[in-house]
Formats: C-alpha cells, sequence, structure tokens
C-alpha cells in the first residue's frame, strides 16, 4: 500500500486536525499491519532517542507476532511532541525493504550516522526523513493546512497558534509552513 492513499483518506478527516487513533486504524486497514502496540518506558533518553519502531515477529520481553509492530516511546517526552513522535514512528509502516532497520547491524549504523554527519548517508537515515515527512503530511489535512497558512500571512495567527491548533511543537508547524511543503509530500506519495 502506498502512503497516497493514506494522505488521500486524511483529506477526508472532516476537523482538520487528524487524530493519531485514526491514522493508526487506517494502517491497519490499509497494509499488512493487523495490530499495533504502544509501549512507554523510561529507559531512553529522549534527548538521544524519543521512540523507534519494531515489527514482528519478535520474542520476549515484548512479544510481537508477524505482521504486528511495536512502537515504543520515551516517557519523558514533552506532551506536544507525542502525536509527532509517534505518528513518525508510525509512517515507518511504509519503508521500502531496503530502509528499514530490521538488523542489529543496520541500528547501529544508524545511531552512529546520527553522531557523525561525515559517514554516507544509508537508506535507513534516509527513511527517517521521509518517515517525519510523511507524518506531517497526515497530521492535518491540506484544507486546514492553507488555512492556517493564509491566517499567518495574513497577520492573524503566530506559529504558537497553529502549533496549539494542530497540537504540535512549534518546530513542526514551521516545516508544515513551508512554501515546498506540497512538492516535498508529493514526491513522498
Amino acid at each position: 500500500m502506498a502512503y497516497s492513499e493514506l494522505y488521500k483518506r486524511v483529506q477526508t478527516q472532516p476537523n482538520g486536525r487528524v487524530k493519531t487513533s485514526w491514522i493508526r486504524d487506517q494502517i491497519i486497514d490499509l497494509t499488512h499491519v493487523c495490530r499495533v502496540h504502544e509501549q512507554w518506558t523510561g529507559h531512553l533518553n529522549p534527548e538521544v532517542l524519543r521512540g523507534f519502531y519494531i515489527e514482528g515477529p519478535l520474542g520476549p520481553p515484548v512479544p510481537v507476532e508477524k505482521n504486528e509492530i511495536l512502537i515504543v516511546l520515551a516517557r519523558d517526552i514533552p506532551k506536544t511532541d507525542r502525536r509527532i513522535v509517534f505518528t513518525k514512528e508510525l509512517m515507518h509502516t511504509f519503508d521500502e525493504e531496503e530502509e528499514k532497520t530490521n538488523t542489529a547491524e543496520k541500528f547501529s549504523m544508524q545511531i552512529e550516522k546520527f553522531g557523525d554527519p561525515n559517514l554516507p548517508t544509508s537508506p535507513q537515515f534516509a527513511a527517517e526523513g521521509k518517515a517525519y515527512w510523511r507524518a506531517i503530511g497526515v497530521l492535518c489535512t491540506e484544507k486546514k493546512r492553507l488555512e492556517l497558512r493564509d491566517a499567518l500571512n495574513e497577520g492573524n495567527a503566530t506559529m504558537e497558534i497553529v502549533a496549539t491548533q494542530l497540537k504540535l511543537p512549534t518546530w513542526v508547524t514551521h516545516d508544515i509552513m513551508r512554501d515546498d511543503f506540497e512538492a516535498i509530500i508529493n514526491h513522498l506519495k
């Protein structure tokens, strides 16, 4: 299933701000995923790692069956960041096979890349950016995004107001309001 179908369904949402539970349900409806487990943990330092995505099958301590996914989130991430972090991890469902971080070696390479910008970009590292942009593409409808952008341009709103309306951190709303937003999203569809 292509991300484009999810994006199309998002545009039918009446209120503009899309709930993460609705997005999760659409992922289950549109993909091979039959269940999404969510686990909050105090073992992640949110300044280093806010969350991660695991596809089953996976054995104990947290059993995940085939076609199920587990999204692990740092308990201490700010409340304003929870929607973007959860949705970004959920978007890894759309990763191509070569983009998946499905081995310990790939995970280690990815973590090393975050710490050393001189290392070559791996498909897994590139998938992080794609997942982020896919997430911000489905957290509000295009109609709502354009309404908020118009309000910003007319001086009737600030980025903080937009962030509050979308229940997202301000740093994310800056990307949602970028002039090249549509081009970036269209490239991912």
